[in-house]
């Protein structure tokens, strides 16, 4: 009689416990709100631009150009990147005391940093490769087997520079001091492994984000300062060949008196005039030819520049876009190495706003697909025929 009164004193033990766990916890669910229909928007038009750019690029578009070809890859890292972030965001603000696991809290962070890891070194690839098209025309651009080689390469770097947070994410218990009841978070356990190690891996992190953005930010300037140049040259040449144009066909027109010899009889000038008019006749239809052909091959060299320009700065605008998104996750990074215990510290409200802000890095893998139809005329053509179901 004894036994069942304390088995059923430590059952409802349990289910008050279990209650006041789901009470706090929902209580929590109500804070996120907001997060949760901003990550929503997110997951929806991350997932959908991204299919569209890897069933456009891949699969309706020509693959000779070589501007298009790590498109198709960085869509598909994009893709992966918005569903795993966000699908872990939104879990982690339904069950904001509530996760539990360390098996899988490793097991959904590890995807989720290497596609977002994979998407940054891809940028910088991206940027190395437009800089040799643009500022280093006439030097060694990028074949091929490079272009495959180094997205094996980000793989890499991606899987090797995650493989560390698998120790580091870890369930994380937080008490209640209200109720005394004990919850679970799914993150980084900054207070358990807050040691030598812990912090060498987050400075070589921090140091490498910085890099990739200085780097991109050097590569874009030198890729649009290029750009500024040939554009205005290419407009004082676009002047010059008008003008050279007009005097052409001038002193064509004056060549036809000028053909005149004053000397000769007026019966003479006048049988002798209209074989030399026919004559200077084709010399200016020749003349006439070879501005045209000139124009002409001018036209299809500005074509040509201007397609690899408005490819240059497409990719200028998702490196613009990658530092603007993940510039705050970063400060507050640097925060959190300051003051391990600064979300500790503040309160729910402030901690929404942070978790907004700290969700700003999906916007990275999310924007890409509406650059691209801004920029790519003929991916916009594409994707309404896809939409529309137009032939």
């Amino acid at each position: 009689m004894d036994s069942e009164l304390k088995f059923f004193d430590s059952d409802t033990m349990n289910r008050t416990t279990y209650d006041k766990l789901s009470e706090w916890n929902n209580e929590l669910i109500q804070h996120y709100i907001i997060n949760d229909v901003i990550l929503g928007i997110y997951l929806i038009l991350g997932t959908s631009g991204n299919a569209v750019v890897v069933l456009v690029y891949a699969f309706r578009m020509n693959k000779k150009k070589d501007d298009r070809y790590f498109i198709p890859f960085l869509a598909v890292v994009d893709l992966l990147a918005c569903v795993c972030r966000s699908s872990l965001e939104l879990a982690m603000n339904f069950n904001p005391v509530r996760f539990q696991g360390s098996v899988l809290c490793k097991a959904v962070w590890f995807p989720t940093n290497v596609t977002a890891i994979a998407s940054i070194f891809l940028l910088l690839v991206i940027a190395i490769q437009r800089y040799l098209k643009v500022c280093r025309p006439f030097g060694q651009q990028m074949t091929l087997t490079c272009k495959r080689f180094s997205l094996i390469v980000c793989i890499f770097v991606a899987v090797s520079v995650s493989a560390p947070l698998i120790v580091f994410n870890d369930e994380i218990e937080v008490i209640n001091p209200e109720t005394n009841v004990t919850g679970y978070v799914c993150d980084t356990d900054v207070k358990s492994h807050y040691g030598q190690g812990f912090l060498a891996y987050i400075i070589f992190a921090s140091a490498c984000s910085l890099i990739l953005m200085v780097a991109l930010t050097i590569l874009n300037i030198c890729i649009g300062r290029t750009i500024f140049k040939q554009f205005r040259a290419k407009h004082r040449r676009k002047s010059c060949n008008n003008v050279i144009s007009r005097h052409k066909v001038s002193v064509c027109a004056q060549s036809d008196l000028l053909n005149v010899d004053p000397d000769v009889s007026l019966s003479d000038t006048e049988t002798s005039f209209k074989p030399q008019k026919n004559s200077s006749q084709g010399a200016q239809n020749n003349s006439q030819t070879n501005i045209n052909s000139s124009t002409e091959s001018d036209t299809q060299n500005r074509s040509t520049m201007s397609f690899s320009h408005r490819y240059s700065i497409m990719f200028m605008a998702i490196g613009v876009a990658f530092i603007i998104s993940y510039s705050p996750r970063l400060i507050l990074l640097f925060i959190t190495l300051h003051d391990p215990k600064f979300f500790g510290k503040i309160s729910q409200t402030n901690l929404t706003i942070l978790s907004v802000i700290r969700e700003m890095n999906v916007v990275n893998n999310v924007v890409n697909p509406f650059i691209y139809g801004f920029f790519d005329h003929t991916f916009r053509k594409e994707t309404r025929k896809i939409c529309f179901k137009v032939n």
